[in-house]
């Protein structure tokens, strides 16, 4: 018998108002008129730590089970710079990144996979700690997107506490995706 299948990933969510404010005010700095792009929805905004694809609903307990393992302790980060895959010269994601205490939200993705080995994930080789602000359709004019982008690359936007990790499925819609919390766990 075959199990349904989500679209799953897990995330670092950003919660604080005033901080989810501040992104916002990134996002109405981006230069529209030198690309067409769609913001993400400011409830939408997080920090992807393991996009996991589709996933059987009956492996979501057992993914669960790995990561309630990893010791880790709560810690501080820096959101911090506009960047954006797979360049500033020609964007297609655009993202803030972390700045301060970065090295320690990229250890916690390392425990993460290794943690994830045990269930026969393949580990990831590169990670760059970020949460998706825009998605680019068109670039109009790729120098001033570049020049945009490298004005915001230095901007602090504020500190946040990473107390948890979140494992969510992403329903995709026309209008943009639905993510619905499957679990919750705390860092410890």
């Amino acid at each position: 018998m075959v199990s349904e299948a989500v679209r799953a990933f897990l995330s670092i969510d950003i919660t604080d108002q005033e901080l989810l404010s501040r992104i916002e005010k990134v996002q109405e700095r981006l230069d529209t008129d030198a690309a067409r792009m769609k913001l993400v929805e400011i409830k939408n905004i997080h920090y992807t730590m393991r996009f996991l694809g589709d996933t059987q609903l009956n492996r979501i307990h057992d993914i669960k089970t790995c990561l309630e393992e990893v010791q880790f302790n709560p810690f501080e980060i820096e959101v911090f710079g506009v960047g954006a895959f797979p360049n500033i010269r020609r964007p297609r994601v655009i993202w803030v990144g972390a700045g301060q205490n970065e090295n320690q939200i990229s250890q916690l993705k390392r425990e993460i996979d290794n943690s994830l080995k045990k269930l026969g994930y393949q580990l990831e080789k590169k990670y760059t700690p970020h949460a998706t602000i825009a998605r680019v359709r068109y670039i109009k004019d790729s120098q001033r997107i570049s020049l945009n982008l490298e004005d915001l690359a230095r901007e602090s936007i504020g500190m946040m506490t990473v107390s948890q990790v979140t494992m969510k499925k992403s329903i995709l819609t026309p209008s943009g995706p639905i993510y619905e919390t499957l679990w919750k766990i705390p860092i410890k």
